[in-house]
């Protein structure tokens, strides 16, 4: 598969291809609170901790889903754009996302990733499509699985 892909894809596709662990991310409530305002979704279960601790499991109020998802590219941004020959990567979309535990505020998580395809589309313009996780530390459980896409653009 190697030999058929451009020569700036080479690298990208071997970077892709092994599992990946991410950094360790803290979700502290502050963050939480952020992407509230940022987004307009002040749903009392991510916000309101008095409320969380009557009223929710674990007595915590618990992140936003969507939150979790936008971390899935976070360390993929950075490293995606380094590689040679690569004009820019777009954000292409999602095939499935499962929302699978919640994540209580204060908790730590790292994201997983894995190669599921990097197939041509246009000239120039090639599709990967990666499995993320989101899993919460210590343990490892999977809070979140989603398939996501990117479009690499080749430098002419």
């Amino acid at each position: 598969m190697t030999r058929e892909l451009p020569e700036a894809l080479q690298a990208l596709q071997q970077w892709a291809a092994a599992e990946r662990l991410g950094k360790p991310t803290h979700i502290a409530q502050a963050r939480i609170d952020a992407f509230a305002e940022a987004t307009g979704d002040h749903n009392w279960i991510h916000v309101d901790p008095a409320r969380a601790q009557a009223g929710l499991p674990g007595g915590t109020t618990i992140a936003h889903g969507f939150l979790l998802l936008s971390l899935t590219v976070e360390e993929d941004v950075a490293a995606l754009v380094g590689f040679p020959g690569i004009a820019h990567v777009l954000n292409y979309g999602l095939n499935k996302v499962r929302f699978l535990a919640p994540v209580p505020s204060g908790s730590d998580i790292r994201v997983r990733s894995r190669l599921v395809s990097l197939e041509p589309r246009q000239p120039g313009q090639w599709l990967l499509t990666q499995h993320k996780s989101v899993e919460l530390q210590p343990g490892g459980e999977v809070a979140l699985a989603a398939e996501q896409l990117s479009l690499i653009v080749i430098a002419p």
